[in-house]
This record gives C-alpha cells, sequence and structure tokens, in this order.
C-alpha cells in the first residue's frame, strides 16, 4: 500500500525536491507536478498530502487518521479538481469554487492541498481565474497542477509554479507493478516492454485486446507507403473514439521507436517482436529519415487530438498525408530530381 513519498518509483529526483523543502519548512506554495501520462504524478501529490498532514512522521505513517482518511478519498483538506464526468475541460466555475476552497482553513488537518489534474484541460479563462489565487494562495495552503502536457499551460500560469519533472517508468517498475496487481508474468512482461514506461499505456494495452489495435496499426503504415492510401485512409475510417485513436497513436510510437532502434543496431526486446514482429520485418528496408519523419507525424497527431481537441478521424487522415509527402521528398531525392 502507498504510505508517502518514500513508495514512489523511480522518480527519485523529484522526491528528493520534495523531502527536502519538507525538511527544512521551504515547500513552495504552488507546484507543476510535469512528465508523461502514467508515471505517477497524481499519486505523488496524493503522497506529499501524506507527508505534510500526518500525525506521526514527515513521510506519511499511513496509519494515523489523516492518512487513514486521505487514502481512502474522504479528507475535507485534500481535493482533487478533474473535468466532469463527461467532458474534456475544466471551466472557470470550477476553478472559481477550487479558488474559494483553497482559501479557507483547513478543516482537520494541517493544511489543504488542492490538486488540479490535468492542469492543461483548464479552459484559458479557467486558468485565467486561478492566477490571483496562484500568486497569493492562504498561507500554508497548496497547489498542485499535473500535467503531462505543460506547453499548453499559459506561461503566467508556468511561471508562478515551482516545476518538478517526472520521467518514464523503468520496464521492471511496470512489470513489477502489473504483477502485483494479479497480472500473470508472461502478460506482464508483454506489456511492460511496449508501455513506454507509462502504466496509462500499460493499462491501455491490458483493458482491450491488443491484435485489433496491432491490425489498424499495419494497416496505417502499410496504407501510407502504397502508391494509394486507401488501405491507410479506410483505418483511419475505424477509429471514431478520441480514446481509441490516441491509443492506436501510442502504439503507432511504439513501433516506429522500436524500428528506429533496430536501425540504430540495438535488438528488439521481446515482447516487442513477440507482438510486432511481421510488422517490423516489412518496415526494416525504410530509411531512418523517414521513420524519424513518421515520428514526427504521429506526435503532430497526438497533440492535435489531446490538446486541440481535434476530431481524431481529421487528425489521423491529416498524419496519413504527412507520412506520404516525406516519403514523396526522399523518392524525388533519390532519383535526382530538383
Amino acid at each position: 500500500m502507498m504510505t508517502g513519498l518514500r513508495t514512489i518509483k523511480d522518480q527519485e529526483t523529484a522526491i528528493a525536491i520534495l523531502q527536502r523543502g519538507l525538511q527544512f519548512d521551504k515547500l513552495h506554495h504552488a507546484y507543476l507536478f510535469e512528465g508523461p501520462p502514467g508515471v505517477g504524478k497524481q499519486l505523488t501529490a496524493l503522497a506529499l498530502a501524506l507527508a505534510i498532514n500526518c500525525d506521526s512522521e514527515k513521510d506519511g505513517c499511513g496509519e494515523c487518521i489523516h492518512c487513514r482518511k486521505l487514502l481512502k478519498g474522504n479528507h475535507p483538506d485534500y481535493l482533487e479538481l478533474t473535468p466532469p464526468d463527461g467532458k474534456r475541460n475544466i471551466l472557470i466555475d470550477g476553478v472559481r469554487e477550487a479558488e474559494a476552497w483553497i482559501r479557507m482553513r483547513p478543516h482537520e488537518g494541517k493544511a489543504r492541498i488542492l490538486v488540479i489534474a490535468p492542469a492543461d484541460a483548464m479552459t484559458e479563462s479557467a486558468a485565467n481565474a486561478l492566477l490571483k489565487t496562484l500568486e497569493e494562495p492562504r498561507r500554508g495552503n497548496y497547489i498542485i497542477l499535473v500535467t503531462a502536457a505543460s506547453s499548453s499551460l499559459l506561461p503566467t500560469v508556468r511561471s508562478r509554479c515551482q516545476s518538478v519533472r517526472f520521467h518514464a517508468l523503468s520496464e521492471q517498475t511496470v512489470l513489477e507493478i502489473l504483477i502485483s496487481g494479479g497480472m500473470s508474468e508472461d502478460d506482464a512482461k508483454l506489456l511492460a516492454s511496449v508501455s513506454r514506461g507509462s502504466m496509462e499505456t500499460a493499462t491501455q494495452f491490458r483493458s482491450e485486446e491488443v491484435s485489433g489495435r496491432v491490425a489498424l496499426v499495419s494497416q496505417l503504415l502499410e496504407g501510407a507507403s502504397s502508391r494509394i492510401p486507401d488501405l491507410a485512409l479506410d483505418a483511419a475510417s475505424k477509429i471514431r473514439d478520441r480514446g481509441e485513436a490516441i491509443a492506436v497513436l501510442e502504439l503507432l510510437l511504439v513501433v516506429m521507436e522500436a524500428l528506429l532502434r533496430i536501425r540504430a543496431g540495438a535488438r528488439s526486446d521481446s515482447g516487442t517482436k513477440l507482438i510486432f514482429g511481421d510488422l517490423l520485418g516489412k518496415l526494416q528496408n525504410g530509411s531512418v529519415q523517414i521513420a524519424a519523419s513518421h515520428v514526427a507525424a504521429i506526435h503532430r497527431a497526438l497533440v492535435s487530438i489531446q490538446r486541440n481537441n481535434m476530431n481524431p478521424q481529421l487528425a489521423l487522415e491529416g498524419m496519413i498525408m504527412n507520412m506520404r509527402s516525406r516519403q514523396k521528398d526522399d523518392f524525388w531525392s533519390r532519383i535526382g530530381a530538383k
């Protein structure tokens, strides 16, 4: 069971920053926890709340009344502001209610902690409404913004927070977490190898059959490199759900990054080879430049969907066109055309 900052995996630098703040009573009033999705940012926010409010020790004992309430999710001095059910954005009304809450004295604990996750879900008006409170929260209360897309936040918001950077988890850590959740070792090894250090990505693969997504990935890549892109466009037309589009794009990144590692002389891990062996074999004749441009096109599509709320099918079609234009450039340069 998670009982404090010491239990957070693979984030030694981030945890050291917070522990020093606790040790010398120098915690910043507002933090920006930034880094890839699914690496423990929100869990660390809860762990910090344990450390601040614990009756027994600086890191959270897990046994006192405050720790028990925080771990059960019913402590009156801990609030997570997230998009309303079924919505993608955090609106100004929600931020104003949270601001009123964070300006109040703690009800039971030593401090109130407001966590906004994901912070990049705030609309511009909502983020602007938060600025004054970020500058002058009630003394002793804390605000934590959690995001995997810090560049989407207003510069005025970022500048008022102390940044704490989080990094991808090790494959071994993902493996251990999956096994501790009851997964078989073989299945856990497979998912850990394609998780890209993110429990969120591992969970996406776990929640649905990988085979269907692998087929879509194969169609997208094969169609993008064909003379007529019908196969890729047909695959894109089947992906209407935003979450599914993101999962397929994440899988595309796994394939292309594995291909780049192979072209650089590294060995492909067994999990990636097991899932994508046939596809990687088909792609190995392409140039490194094309593979790198594909990675860039996939990232642009992900940003368009995740940050700009673009229609998933339009984003995927744009990605296909970007992939094809790079391959055309490569073809003409090879035949010496000007």
